[in-house]
């Protein structure tokens, strides 16, 4: 192994151990028990049985032995029993299924989800997307595309796992933040793969990572903007040259290797296709329909919200935009009584330039190049889906839908080539204090002054009650 590459290694394994220890360190007694909310653990346990659901017998027994909690989050269908012709309740895992594959082994050698631990096989995997973002932080170094060290692409790795949401999402274990650890790691990985795009084996785990990272968090899947930026990249015969854009985009078609781009492309494209395959015919055996994924029989209070407006408006857009950038904890006044804090934190949680003020370095770049624009496309659409979701994150300490494109934008302040000078460190100094706060004390006994989660009934649009809570308009 040459010494570099060895280098590399040893410092993206020591990423990963620090990661794991300080994640497992203030997880605490989560890693001892299963979670109330293990949703993928449970679908594990009835695939070994051969389903694809819990009974209502069986999810009520389980609710009242407080092993699960049957009201949070289960797709209920009412369907008859081919078999005796008689009604019955089904309750789905409406999450998409991979983190379930994942678990599945584990599992299985535990006997069932009662005796898989499963916040700690989100512990150990967490420091996974960290390790993984170094390398491909490295291999741009090593490209030339960006100017840090190896010991600057280091600390912006340890900065993505302390200094923003990630850190208080990778320390819960439940079904919502155990699916933004899953999908962050494969994100590491599809990084690297693009960085790798040279070679034909990377194009095709790219796609896996994203078929993959789609049966995790559907957004996932919006991000191939990146790897048809490299795979272009890359089949060009000569260096692109011309003094404005549309001089610059002709002569790349001039000089692009189009047989060359069009096998990348479709080794990259092939395992998308079938993880598109594979969803469907999910869907299919749950619901009857290929093309219902199980959000909209959620049993949420918040059902009535999505009949009015579906899954994804237009409606939801300020709302979101507030908990993304502009929500701030709140200051009690000193007379307030004991059990209120001097410092609440919203349920929608907290804006992200509050969170991670290191993101603020990402509006004024030193360098703006091709891959620049390349990763802003790759975000933007992340992101606006995200955006537009009928759910903000709720509950949450800062929003955690981040999760879907923070590593993109730590490589981006890593190309952007600004010095991570004193005011950045200070920057990140906050980060890691407020982000260690949210990792301790969200949803721990204890810590509940501190978090203002309030809901009420309020006239819809038309008239009609519907249930709100902070920071909503009028549904």
């Amino acid at each position: 192994m040459a010494p570099a590459l060895k280098r590399k290694l040893v410092i993206a394994l020591s990423i990963y151990a620090v990661c794991t220890a300080i994640f497992a360190w203030v997880t605490g007694p989560r890693l001892e028990i299963h979670t109330m909310n293990n949703h993928f653990a449970v679908q594990a346990e009835v695939w070994r049985a051969g389903r694809w659901y819990l009974t209502e017998e069986d999810i009520v027994g389980r609710h009242r032995r407080h092993e699960v909690d049957m009201g949070n989050d289960w797709a209920v269908v009412r369907t008859v029993d081919p078999a005796t012709g008689k009604p019955e309740v089904r309750y789905f895992n409406s999450f998409p299924v991979f983190p379930a594959v994942l678990m599945y082994p584990f599992v299985a050698m535990a006997g069932s989800a009662l005796m898989f631990r499963d916040a700690l096989f989100i512990v150990a995997i967490a420091g996974i997307g960290p390790a993984l973002l170094f390398l491909a932080l490295e291999r741009l170094r090593e490209q030339g595309r960006s100017p840090r060290s190896a010991g600057e692409n280091a600390f912006l790795s340890l900065a993505f796992a302390f200094c923003t949401v990630y850190f208080f999402s990778a320390v819960q274990g439940t079904v919502w933040f155990a699916a933004h650890i899953v999908a962050v790691g494969l994100l590491g990985g599809y990084l690297l793969a693009c960085f790798h795009a040279d070679r034909l084996w990377a194009c095709a785990l790219a796609g896996l990572l994203v078929g993959c990272g789609w049966h995790t968090r559907p957004p996932f899947v919006l991000g191939v903007a990146l790897f048809a930026f490299e795979a272009a990249r890359v089949s060009l015969r000569e260096e692109v040259v011309g003094d404005t854009l549309r001089a610059r985009a002709s002569d790349a078609w001039s000089k692009l290797d189009k047989r060359a781009v069009l096998i990348r492309y479709a080794l990259f494209a092939l395992p998308i296709l079938a993880a598109i395959g594979v969803m469907l015919s999910i869907n299919k055996a749950r619901f009857g329909d290929p093309f219902e994924f199980g959000h909209t029989l959620l049993n949420v209070v918040w059902m009535e919200r999505v009949k009015r407006w579906g899954l994804f408006s237009y409606h939801y857009l300020s709302r979101n935009m507030t908990c993304a950038f502009t929500l701030l904890p709140i200051v009690n006044p000193a007379t307030a009584p004991a059990h209120v804090g001097r410092v609440q934190f919203s349920g929608n949680g907290m804006a992200l330039w509050v969170t991670t003020p290191l993101y603020l370095w990402l509006l004024w770049p030193r360098v703006k190049g091709p891959l620049h624009f390349a990763l802003w496309a790759t975000v933007v659409p992340i992101a606006l889906q995200d955006l537009l979701y009928q759910n903000s994150g709720w509950v949450q300490f800062g929003y955690r839908f981040s999760n879907d494109y923070a590593p993109y934008l730590f490589v981006l302040l890593a190309i952007g080539a600004r010095p991570l000078g004193t005011m950045f460190k200070g920057a990140a100094a906050w980060a890691l204090a407020i982000n260690t706060f949210g990792a301790i004390s969200f949803q721990r006994r204890g810590y509940e002054k501190y978090y203002y989660l309030q809901t009420y009934q309020l006239p819809a649009y038309d008239g009609t009650p519907a249930l709100q809570s902070a920071t909503y308009p009028p549904d």
